[in-house]
C-alpha cells in the first residue's frame, strides 16, 4: 500500500529532471509520472526521439564534427 505513491513520487522526480535535461516540458512529464508511474517510460523515450529528430531536420548539428574534418 505504501510503495505505489513512493514509486510515483520517485518516477515524478526522475521524469521531471530527465525532462528538464532534455528540454522538454518538465512539469508536464513530472505531474504525468505522478499518476502513471514508471508506465511512462515508453511514451517518455518516443517523444524524446521524436524531439531529437524534429531537430535534426531543422539544421540542428546533431552529430559531432571532428576537428580538421572539415578542410580534409
Amino acid at each position: 500500500m505504501f510503495v505505489v505513491p513512493v514509486v510515483c513520487l520517485l518516477s515524478a522526480v526522475f521524469f521531471y529532471t530527465q525532462a528538464l535535461q532534455n528540454a522538454m516540458g518538465a512539469k508536464r512529464w513530472g505531474a504525468l509520472a505522478l499518476i502513471m508511474g514508471p508506465f511512462l517510460w515508453p511514451m517518455f523515450n518516443t517523444h524524446k526521439r521524436l524531439l531529437w529528430l524534429r531537430a535534426g531536420r531543422r539544421g540542428v548539428a546533431c552529430d559531432v564534427i571532428q576537428p580538421g574534418s572539415l578542410f580534409a
